[in-house]
């Protein structure tokens, strides 16, 4: 992904992108409209949310489409083009570069000080990457726990696939 990459927030949402700062504010745009779909035609009359699954999943493919993001072909250990975290959040809109280097803790930790958005307890984050096998794109899903004692002590616990 280069040297650095641009992270674009709103909502629930926190999305990991190889893209300029200018389509990063092009994403931030779509996003909120897109954002205003998914909260009318995903909740139900009690306000629980329905199908996001499949409305992410339809947002990764429609960005990668959109913002011609490349998904190099690889080994067996494909890297994601981009990376959607599904954090349950209220999250303010935002768009801010991270080194290339930088951990999924250390994006939330500048979405919650950017936010200011002060969380102490558990996260449950749903992750879905988009890669390239086989010459097709593929949208693929994880899910970890995000353990948050306040802005400063973030701490990750992912899915072990071996107990499944």
């Amino acid at each position: 992904m280069g040297r650095s990459r641009f992270v674009v927030a709103l909502g629930d949402f926190i999305i990991d992108a190889p893209i300029g700062r200018r389509q990063a504010g092009a994403l931030l745009s779509l996003l909120r409209v897109l954002y205003v779909d998914y909260l009318g035609a995903y909740r139900n009359y009690r306000g629980v949310v329905l199908n996001v699954g499949r409305f992410v999943r339809r947002l990764a493919l429609g960005i990668v489409r959109e913002f011609g993001i490349e998904c190099g072909e690889g080994s067996l250990l494909h890297d994601p083009c981009l990376i959607i975290y599904d954090v349950g959040l209220d999250i303010p809109p935002m768009v801010f570069r991270v080194g290339s280097d930088a951990s999924f803790e250390d994006i939330l930790r500048e979405v919650l000080r950017r936010g200011f958005i002060d969380v102490v307890g558990d996260l449950h984050v749903e992750v879905t990457y988009v890669y390239r096998d086989g010459g097709r794109l593929r949208v693929g899903d994880d899910y970890l726990k995000v353990v948050v004692n306040g802005p400063n002590d973030i701490y990750i616990e992912y899915r072990d696939f071996d107990d499944e």
